[in-house]
């Protein structure tokens, strides 16, 4: 009995350890997390009496920075959800940019955040894993893929959050806003034969908000031949100034080793204006709190990774492929507002109802 007994409960963990581990896609062995409990607390967002649940700090997988808050709207039928990324360049930020108004008064989250539970749309903010200042070796891929698999997450327990998870929009600033057009643009990464459940799920949305983006990671090709190519940047006027965030951006820590096929090949990975195909959702962008000026200027100091052409070139290449598109760019000139005057929250209702 005793033999019998030992080798019953040896089955029972290895059952045990092979249903509770998962392979990724570099057929690295990870823990699944296991479904929990929500529990719900007070809104750091003042919902001023709508009928909403409020949730913090849920893992969505078992790195230091992938968790999620989330509001819920109060619904007898599943809901829409809007998920959004914050910007920082990959290195700073958290999920509790939202909880406040940003940009001198421009953006009014808690407002934003209202008018979506009101329109009965659940509402997250979910934070990455940051790139590393000194000695990254994966660069914006791992960050970007952390945004991927949030996505998968919800989905995956879309019938714990009562989410529709066919009725799901990407949004997001800078960093966030740039990751959302990368998940969107490529093709669904849903495996159906994986070993975790939440990678089985599907990538696509119904749109992408997108404000203050980047239009591509191909920062040599696409930066210089189109976004700045009115200025005459150069691809060595670039190196000098932003070395640093190069050698982040791509995993490297020289330029020696950037000059590589590898790279090569990663650039055109993260190039989110050649990733974007006629099936795509539409997309909703906006780069207009900044001057229209040269980024390199040395004498004028601005954020490239900010400027006007970034949503110039994504608006021409979505209407080069036929993807529809709310656009406005510019300040001081604004050169381009779309005649609907559509703000990104109608945007989002519009998507999810449709």
């Amino acid at each position: 009995m005793k033999t019998y007994y030992k080798q019953f409960i040896t089955f029972l963990l290895v059952v045990v350890f092979t249903f509770s581990c998962s392979k990724n896609e570099e057929n690295q062995v990870i823990p699944i997390i296991p479904d929990s409990n929500i529990t719900f607390s007070n809104s750091p967002v003042d919902l001023q009496g709508i009928n909403a649940k409020f949730a913090k700090d849920i893992a969505y997988d078992n790195k230091t920075r992938t968790q999620f808050d989330i509001w819920l709207p109060n619904s007898n039928t599943p809901t829409g959800l809007v998920i959004y990324v914050h910007g920082g360049g990959f290195t700073s930020g958290d999920k509790d940019f939202v909880y406040a108004v940003q940009s001198g008064g421009a953006w009014d989250f808690p407002t934003d955040i209202r008018y979506l539970l009101q329109n009965n749309i659940a509402f997250a903010t979910i934070r990455y894993t940051y790139l590393n200042n000194t000695g990254e070796m994966e660069g914006v891929k791992k960050p970007m893929s952390d945004v991927r698999r949030a996505l998968q997450y919800i989905r995956n327990r879309a019938i714990d959050f009562n989410i529709n998870k066919t009725k799901i929009v990407l949004a997001g600033n800078s960093a966030g806003a740039s990751t959302s057009l990368w998940i969107a643009f490529n093709n669904d990464s849903a495996d159906a034969q994986n070993n975790d459940p939440v990678l089985r799920e599907s990538t696509r949305v119904k749109g992408v908000v997108a404000r203050e983006t980047q239009a591509s990671y191909n920062i040599e090709d696409r930066w210089v031949n189109d976004v700045f190519s009115d200025y005459g940047v150069t691809w060595s006027t670039i190196l000098a100034n932003e070395t640093g965030n190069i050698q982040k951006i791509y995993g490297v820590s020289s330029n020696a080793q950037y000059e590589s096929p590898t790279i090569d090949t990663y650039r055109t990975e993260v190039d989110m204006l050649s990733l974007m195909t006629s099936d795509d959702p539409e997309i909703w962008i906006n780069n207009t709190l900044r001057d229209v000026v040269n980024p390199y200027n040395p004498y004028v100091l601005d954020i490239p990774s900010h400027h006007a052409f970034h949503a110039r070139e994504l608006k021409q290449r979505a209407d080069a492929v036929g993807v529809e598109n709310v656009t406005y760019y510019g300040k001081n000139p604004i050169l381009y507002s779309d005649p609907s005057n559509e703000i990104w929250t109608q945007f989002c209702k519009r998507k999810i109802n449709e």
